[in-house]
């Protein structure tokens, strides 16, 4: 447990050291990305959660959680670069070879290689199943062909974890997930997406005409893919909301401070109820996010099978949580909270897309019901059998 507190600690005093220092000029310009990286790998915050056996720290999903709350009060650009390099890394975990693991995750963990999450596709986002990427088995390889859309760490990666149909027959069972190179002959990257926040967290489209990729780059069994893709997201999703509590964090600490120092009518508006009434509802929001994205973590931790139903509760409800907050922060600096000055005026335009990414919150919800009504079917089963065995 001590050593688990020294690298959370070791990650606040990072990034005062190598973030905060340069916040503006790495969100403004995208400035010393690649330098913290580095950094970040050579400190081995990439590796946190991953087996000793290939490299990493083999500590608890929980303080890989807490290090992704920390980096995203500082930066939201680094901190989705990571959360996007995190899924190629679970993706090769989750339903790697030994050789695939020995051979990617090690490089993953120094930060020598960045990875990337290729799963949507301009007309498949929600619903993964009707992804058109095709991988056809010729000899010795596949012959992939395809689109990818809104790729986060497009370019910046060197390694892409790529969802493509093995069979078309046979919707999301016939979805197998690839490990695709920079290098590849055929592999391309179309125009960076202009976003409303973010402009250096690169998200851009990806082309594969005719790439040959190796049997030996198949992650897992073909038809494995859409099993592969989840396994990762469900984990995505926690550390989705862990940055989305870190955003608010940082949005509530920039609204206090404000607040006190603020004079309206001979005193601080930190003296005014409306403003208190902010502020309670804003730290409020934030623990309860916060022990939901925790508790997610821990069940995951413990492989318990409520994980599911609470990643998809934390993220929606974490996300939820960085809008609203973000939205009282600037309403807090008034007029000063829609100038780019202010951090604040950020913060609000980044939180939106915490409800996007990682699985619209409208299918977070659509995953807790399920899991609550399936819950609650089992049950009634249960009591049903047993009332029957009973009046035998």
């Amino acid at each position: 447990m001590e050593i688990e507190k020294e690298f959370v600690n070791a990650a606040v005093s990072f990034c005062e050291k190598f973030i905060k220092p340069y916040e503006r000029k790495i969100e403004d310009e995208g400035l010393y990305i690649n330098d913290i990286l580095s950094e970040m790998g050579a400190l081995g915050f990439f590796g946190i959660s991953t087996p000793k056996e290939f490299g990493g720290l083999g500590l608890p999903l929980e303080v890989g959680v807490n290090v992704s709350l920390i980096i995203s009060k500082y930066s939201g650009t680094i901190a989705g670069i990571i959360g996007a390099h995190q899924l190629a890394v679970l993706s090769i975990q989750i339903a790697g070879s030994k050789e695939q693991k020995e051979k990617y995750l090690s490089r993953f963990i120094k930060g020598t290689s960045i990875g990337a999450f290729a799963l949507t596709e301009p007309e498949a986002g929600s619903d993964p199943s009707a992804i058109k990427t095709e991988a056809v088995l010729s000899n010795d390889a596949y012959i992939m062909n395809g689109t990818k859309a809104f790729i986060t760490n497009t370019g910046l990666a060197d390694i892409y974890v790529v969802m493509a149909k093995t069979d078309k027959g046979r919707g999301a069972r016939g979805i197998s997930a690839f490990i695709v190179e920079k290098s590849d002959v055929g592999f391309s990257f179309g125009r960076k997406e202009h976003k409303m926040a973010l402009t250096y967290l690169s998200n851009a489209s990806l082309s594969l005409n005719d790439v040959k990729i190796p049997k030996g780059r198949l992650l897992g069994r073909e038809g494995t893919g859409f099993v592969t893709a989840m396994k990762t997201l469900e984990i995505g999703r926690i550390f989705t909301g862990a940055s989305a509590v870190g955003l608010a964090e940082r949005a509530f600490e920039e609204a206090v401070e404000y607040s006190k120092r603020r004079i309206q009518k001979g005193q601080p508006i930190s003296n005014f109820q409306i403003i208190q009434s902010y502020i309670a509802e804003m730290k409020t929001k934030i623990e309860a996010a916060k022990l939901l994205v925790l508790q997610a973590a821990k069940l995951k931790d413990e492989e318990s099978k409520e994980a599911t139903l609470f990643s998809s509760m934390a993220k929606y409800y974490a996300s939820e949580t960085a809008v609203e907050v973000s939205r009282l922060a600037v309403q807090i600096f008034g007029g000063y909270g829609w100038v780019k000055d202010y951090v604040v005026e950020r913060l609000y335009r980044e939180a939106k897309m915490y409800e996007i990414i990682e699985g619209t919150n409208e299918i977070q919800k659509l995953i807790i019901a399920s899991n609550l009504l399936r819950k609650s079917a089992n049950k009634l089963a249960e009591e049903d059998y047993r009332l029957r065995k009973s009046n035998k």
